[in-house]
């Protein structure tokens, strides 16, 4: 089973080497390493460049690793339901190039167009992966007969106090589209495009692809995603390192064009509604968590948008009031607390956070 790892590449020359590095020592070789140049301005390409370029010489070693490491991913690749041929598993290497910098959205679409994996895995250029992540969710991903979704346990440096939870009464392996959607909308596993084993083919034929533009991109995604997927398996083990930065997005003052994405993110996910129920109700408290959320962000950072902002939201999500009888007490609590004053949207979308990660 051959796996394409996309790493989109914007000014990382702090953790550019600490990613690659992390990538090449895995004991998974059937891999493909797709480097997506984001047209950056820094030498973050000429760092990965050097630890990518194959040796030459009479003695040099090819980039799929040392001997002891190619011996034992032939174990693993046996074990998972693989050939032996190790040569046929050598890692090779991509690096793509946009001519304008064009965003994480169109730098993940030119990294999947240009896979050959049976399994895609998105890696952004700040994190890491510990060194048998890939081998642990193939190993899933060939338990389960080759689901659509593999998803595996994240670990946050340096604060391990912020956590992307798999929730504990989710089972190692979920079947069929309601239950697999309903395990993306109620978030009981991240909702992140990284750190998902996710199968090339479906993909493709589904078009589900990132819109370039937006911030916060994996939310609709992931949205666009539980619509169509039938099975996700679940790997507890810890197969993503997520470095949180210092500042990070959250924390940020949220720009105009985080604004607008928001917006164009919600209108998109309501064009796309379900017809019928329960995805549909799913996908509706997806949404309020989401407006509850960005509300409760602008108003902590006094936004001067927040109140045009409240008032859009209101407005767009008012239709949603003559459906609230097919909702949760606590879906339905955290939509009318959309339409009351800030302290009791906050009280309302800690209720509904927190009631999610009782799950956990």
């Amino acid at each position: 089973m051959k796996v394409s790892i996309i790493i989109p590449v914007y000014n990382s020359a702090p953790a550019i080497e600490r990613c690659l590095c992390s990538v090449l020592k895995q004991s998974y070789q059937n891999l493909e390493i797709i480097l997506v140049d984001d047209h950056g301005t820094d030498n973050s390409m000429v760092l990965a460049s050097r630890l990518l370029d194959p040796p030459t010489g009479d003695n040099a070693q090819p980039l799929a690793a040392s001997q002891a490491h190619t011996a034992e991913a032939q174990t693993q690749e046996d074990r998972a339901g693989g050939t032996a041929d190790t040569k046929a598993h050598a890692r090779s290497v991509k690096i793509l190039h946009h001519s304008e910098n064009r965003g994480l959205s169109a730098a993940r679409n030119t990294g999947l167009d240009a896979a050959t994996g049976d399994y895609v895995f998105f890696l952004d250029s700040d994190d890491e992966i510990p060194p048998r992540s890939i081998e642990n969710l193939v190993h899933m991903a060939s338990l389960y007969s080759h689901p659509h979704l593999v998803c595996g346990t994240v670990d946050v440096l340096p604060d391990r106090k912020t956590s992307f939870n798999i929730s504990n009464k989710l089972p190692d392996y979920v079947e069929g589209n309601n239950a697999s959607s309903r395990a993306i909308l109620r978030r009981d596993i991240p909702i992140m495009a990284c750190n998902k084993l996710i199968n090339r083919d479906f993909l493709i034929s589904n078009k589900i692809y990132f819109k370039e533009g937006l911030i916060h991109e994996d939310n609709l995604w992931s949205y666009q995603l539980s619509a169509l997927v039938h099975n996700i398996a679940i790997d507890r083990q810890i197969t993503y390192i997520y470095h949180l930065n210092k500042k990070g997005l959250t924390l940020e003052p949220v720009t105009p064009q985080r604004l607008n994405s928001i917006k164009t993110i919600i209108a998109l996910q309501i064009e796309n509604l379900a017809s019928e129920r329960p995805l549909r109700t799913l996908q509706e408290a997806y949404i309020f968590f989401t407006a509850a959320w960005f509300l409760d962000l602008l108003h902590e950072q006094t936004h001067p948008e927040y109140y045009k902002m409240r008032g859009w939201t209101r407005n767009i999500l008012r239709p949603f009031g003559l459906g609230m009888h097919y909702h949760t007490l606590t879906n339905h609590l955290l939509y009318r607390a959309i339409y009351l004053p800030p302290t009791v949207l906050r009280t309302g979308k800690k209720f509904r956070d927190n009631t999610s990660r009782g799950h956990s």
